[in-house]
Parts: structure tokens; sequence; C-alpha cells
């Protein structure tokens, strides 16, 4: 097989992209980073068309206009990149493309026989553009979300494209809900590196709450914040890793010294972070599977995530067992536990039950580390990507 992967980023196409050419079947890689960048995923420069324009284009703007053309400027910019990438598809028998940058490409494919693979990494952007909108509307906020002409491009994409790749079951109702059929949706959840993320040496200090990702509305930073708060834990720090959005002084006012922001940390540095760790915690609104969720299990933290983070997969897949349900709608796996979005108390209630049991941490922490018996790496996901490919090939 020869296989073309397109994206307009980098997200997880890069660590794709390098296991399916392990597997001898990258025919190219076509993204806007460079081959300074792919080479550090071990792609090789033969394999990588790199179309930086609109990353010049992107960076220019921001600096010049401090984020405030994003949104305007973001389907000009899509566009650009997915009519550049069509013109290197030639040879390729499948193309995996990134949603909003697939449109000329389903068509070049269409013309040819050749199968397409759309790669929605979050929640279908209807229910993801509803959700965002209300939650900024509880929060007063007025920030832009997604350009309304790339919400209807990403409509066409999902109704042209052979097959829906989706990583966790919240994506998958996501698409339902709006109507996709079942049988278009290829559900395959994300890898980690479990080379890299695993667990440090037992520690000492504070009952340490850990967090990675965006400062943002969107990852639920305020709900975070004051479960924390709520908790009352008197030994105990919530510590946020991640870069500050817009609005993020709102979200965190109040919080207090015991919220710690330590800004943006490289992912090679993360691991340190999680082993400084005693729980990881995540109260995102929406998103596909936040990568970290995996990487703080694999490094022994035990988690507590919403529902719509992607999280409640990864604690099915570490254990067998099934979930108990607990007050207020908490579902306890033995690696933790999944809280409904917006609910600071129920939050607070796991951070307690945590926090006052260490034997129970101890059985969550050891449960967690069972993501690396379940072998949940890039190459297995590669292989579930190519048991698709074969199977919409053959």
């Amino acid at each position: 097989m020869k296989i073309t992967i397109i994206v307009g980023g980098r997200w997880h196409a890069f660590d794709l992209a390098r296991e399916l050419h392990k597997q001898g079947c990258l025919h190219r890689l076509i993204t806007n980073y460079f081959t300074s960048k792919t080479r550090q995923f071990g792609i090789p420069d033969d394999k990588v068309v790199s179309l930086p324009s609109t990353y010049f284009l992107e960076k220019a703007i921001d600096r010049l206009a401090r984020g405030r053309l994003n949104v305007p400027m973001q389907y000009f910019r899509h566009v650009v990149f997915a009519r550049q990438a069509v013109k290197f598809l030639e040879g390729s028998d499948l193309v995996h493309a990134w949603a909003s940058f697939a449109a000329p490409a389903i068509g070049w494919c269409g013309e040819r026989g050749v199968p397409v693979v759309l790669e929605r990494g979050s929640s279908h952007i209807g229910y993801q553009t509803e959700i965002l909108g209300e939650e900024q509307r509880l929060l007063g906020l007025d920030c832009p979300i997604t350009h309304p002409r790339i919400v209807a491009m990403e409509h066409d994409e999902y109704r042209t494209a052979d097959r829906i790749a989706v990583p966790s079951g919240f994506v998958r109702e996501s698409f339902l809900a709006k109507g996709t059929p079942r049988e278009k949706l290829a559900y395959n959840p994300y890898g980690v590196s479990l080379d890299l993320f695993r667990p440090g040496a037992r520690r000492t200090g504070p009952f340490r709450i850990i967090f990675a990702g965006s400062l943002s509305y969107r990852k639920g930073i305020h709900y975070l914040k004051e479960g924390f708060l709520r908790a009352g834990l008197a030994d105990a720090e919530l510590r946020l890793i991640g870069g500050a959005a817009k609005e993020t002084p709102l979200l965190l006012k109040g919080a207090g010294e015991r919220v710690i922001t330590a800004g943006h940390v490289p992912q090679a540095d993360l691991v340190r972070h999680y082993q400084a760790g005693d729980v990881f915690a995540i109260a995102s609104i929406e998103e596909g599977l936040a990568m970290v969720q995996a990487q703080a299990l694999a490094s022994g933290l035990p988690l507590i995530c919403t529902t719509n983070t992607g999280g409640e997969d990864l604690l099915r897949l570490c254990t067998d067992e099934a979930p108990r349900e607990q007050q207020g709608g908490i579902r306890e796996y033995p690696a933790g536990y999944v809280v409904p979005i917006r609910d600071p108390g129920a939050i607070a209630w796991c951070l307690r039950a945590l926090y006052e049991d260490r034997r129970l941490l101890e059985e969550k922490r050891e449960a967690a580390l069972q993501i690396h018996e379940k072998r949940l790496d890039w190459t297995a996901y590669a292989t579930r990507n190519v048991a698709l490919y074969e199977t919409l090939l053959h």
C-alpha cells in the first residue's frame, strides 16, 4: 500500500506517519511543517512534502494582529494549504487526510477511485460549535470559535469521505447524533509513547493534582479550579501546565496561591511533571481524546476526566472491570473517575476520595499502569489503521 497523509499542522499525524513508514506503506506526509520537525519524529525527508507558506502566514497574522484575525483568516489558510497538497497525491493508493484540509483531495480521489479516510480528532463540528458557543454564553465571553465556511466545508467532507476516523466513543456518539451512518465511522483510539511515559520513584510532599493542556474555557479550567477549591484539601496543590488563553485570567480568578501555573512544557519534558504528581485531572467541555490522559496513566497517575474528553475509553482499556456508579453521575473505574461536564462538585468528591484514602490512591495507580500491558502505543494505533486501509482497498 502507498498511503498519503495530509495534515495542516502536526497533531498525532507525525506519529502515524512514522509507524506507517516502519511498516513500509507511507507514500508521503504532506504538512505545513518543515522537515527539520518531521525528522525529529523519525520520518525520512524523502517521504515529506513541506508546504510552509500557510505556516508563515499564520505566524505573521498572530504577530501583527495578536490573534484578532485568526478566525477571519482561518478558512483562507486551510484552503491555500489544501489546494497545494492536492498537487502531490499522484501514486497514492489511499489518502488519510485531516478534517478541514481534505476537500480538494477528496475531489481528486473521487475522480480516480482512490479511497479517503478523514481524520476528525474532535467531536462533530456541528456539536463542537454548539457546545462551545453555549459555554461562552455561560461565561459572558465572545471568543471566535470556527469560521462558518470551515464548518460548511467539514460537513461536505463528512458526507463525501469513505470513512471518518474517530478516536473515542464520545466523538462517535456526536457524529451519530448528527445523523452520520454508524458504518461510516472507524473507531481507533490514539496511542502513547510507552517508552517515554513511565512512573517515577515514590515522592513526598503535598498532594499534587496535575493538568496539562491550554488554560482555556474549552478545557474547563474554571471547573477544575473550582473543584479543587471546593475539595478543601489541607496539604494539596493544583499544577496547571500549558499556555495561557485570552480568557485565562477570568477563568482563574480567585484561584489562590495553591493553584500554580507552570506555563508551556515541551512534550518530552511532561513526564517529569507527571512523575511529580499524585493524580491527573481534566475537566474539558469538548474534545476528541486528550492524549495527555494516556500519558498520565502510563506515568502512573489515576485519571479524573469528564465524559467529553475521551478519557473513559482509556479507563475501560486499562482494566476489564465494569465501572461503579457513585453519587451525582460519577462513574468509578479501577484507574480513575468519569464525571459530568460543568460539575466542580463531582471533581471535588473524586479528589477528596483519593486524598483521604491513600490505599485507594495506590490501587488506582497500579490499575493505571496496566495501560502498559494493553500496548496502547503508536505501533498498535497504526496497525489498526492499516487494517482499515486494507478493508477499503480490498
